[in-house]
């Protein structure tokens, strides 16, 4: 059984939604128990349904984070009804239900938990081989949930090293990278609503701190100086968004950025730009890069942990050095002027993304890990 605690449908929720349905045709069945907040809840029941109609038995817990013990008593109940040792968890409050469950409940349940990522105020601060010495809740928390799994996978080596580095593991977990599909829509039909400029240049992603919206801002007077009619788009929301919306006015760049807020379809935004942005500080993987890959739109990004073990500079992205907005703006100025490297840049995305990030990808890697599992 999978078990995920969740208040929003990104990376991890994703990632199960990926993967769940295809390892049944390597023989592993899977349930799925979504807990998520009664706020959030309507859109994981559409979540919910999803699945269950795609043959996957799934079960919504309305819950919050102080009703630990009583999901997991709901949690103990499931599994014993359908005779389940093996639970998956995902993110740290998953992690957190699973080892209640398994230290008041069921001591012979074997955990698997899924390092999605780490604390976002950590990761907007850490380098790559920089050692940390945390001391705060989510710390003891995670320390806590690691005595009681039995196996961990991470979503990227930069996380499984991050692991190593915050003092958690002497051993480098295991990983296994994100794979996606992205189904097919008629590009032309969107093309009135999507493209919205000439050039176009888009950013996607929760509006964070460590998502580098700032550099970017920062780097687009410069931009327009040499694109004068250019057009950047903002898909996302954010703890951030307001700070940024005052920076564009700040800047004097009303004209020439577009607030979209979340929208459940980007790929239409993406296919329809000619360069995607991406100047995250740190991603534990990036969904959004290999997104890119599929979709035949060139990146250009940060030279940061992970992008820069999914990305190759100059064959599959434009890599930069980190918060350099100066840079930023004469890369984006070079490969708006330079269409021949903007479709090698393209073509040879899509080349890795077929090879090493589709969904069948990742899930004949994770079924091949679970048989090896010493269960």
């Amino acid at each position: 059984m999978h078990l995920i605690y969740t208040e929003a449908v990104s990376g991890a929720e994703n990632y199960v939604k990926h993967l769940i349905p295809g390892l049944k045709q390597f023989n592993i069945n899977c349930d799925l128990i979504v807990v998520s907040p009664r706020r959030t809840a309507p859109a994981f029941t559409e979540y919910c349904n999803q699945l269950n109609a795609l043959g996957i038995p799934t079960t919504l817990i309305i819950a919050n984070r102080v009703s630990i013990i009583a999901t997991a008593i709901k949690i103990n109940a499931y599994l014993r009804k359908h005779k389940i040792k093996i639970v998956h968890s995902h993110l740290l409050n998953s992690d957190l239900i699973a080892a209640v469950l398994k230290t008041l409940f069921y001591p012979k349940l074997y955990l698997i938990s899924s390092k999605h990522g780490y604390q976002e105020k950590v990761l907007q601060q850490y380098e790559p081989g920089m050692k940390m010495k945390l001391n705060d809740l989510y710390y003891y928390i995670t320390k806590f949930t690691l005595r009681k799994i039995n196996s961990n996978l991470c979503v990227s080596n930069a996380i499984a090293e991050l692991f190593i580095n915050l003092g958690f593991t002497k051993e480098k977990y295991p990983y296994i990278h994100h794979g996606i599909t992205i189904n097919e829509f008629n590009k032309e039909a969107c093309k009135a609503q999507c493209r919205r400029a000439n050039p176009q240049i888009i950013i996607v992603g929760r509006i964070e701190l460590f998502k580098g919206h700032h550099f970017l801002l920062d780097a687009m007077p410069e931009v327009i100086k040499n694109f004068p009619t250019i057009k950047l788009l903002v898909i996302g929301e954010g703890s951030e968004k307001n700070n940024c919306i005052n920076k564009v006015a700040q800047l004097g760049l009303q004209n020439h950025v577009d607030f979209l807020g979340f929208q459940s379809n980007p790929y239409s935004f993406i296919s329809h730009s000619d360069v995607i942005i991406l100047p995250s500080l740190f991603e534990p993987f990036g969904l959004v890069y290999i997104e890119a890959f599929a979709l035949q739109t060139p990146v250009i990004a940060f030279n940061t942990a992970a992008g820069n073990e999914i990305m190759e500079d100059g064959k599959t992205a434009i890599l930069v050095k980190k918060c350099d907005s100066n840079a930023l703006a004469q890369k984006i100025i070079y490969l708006l002027n330079n269409k021949e490297m903007r479709d090698k840049l393209a073509s040879q995305a899509r080349q890795k993304y077929e090879t090493h990030f589709t969904s069948e990808v990742m899930i004949k890697n994770t079924a091949d890990w679970y048989v090896k599992l010493p269960v």
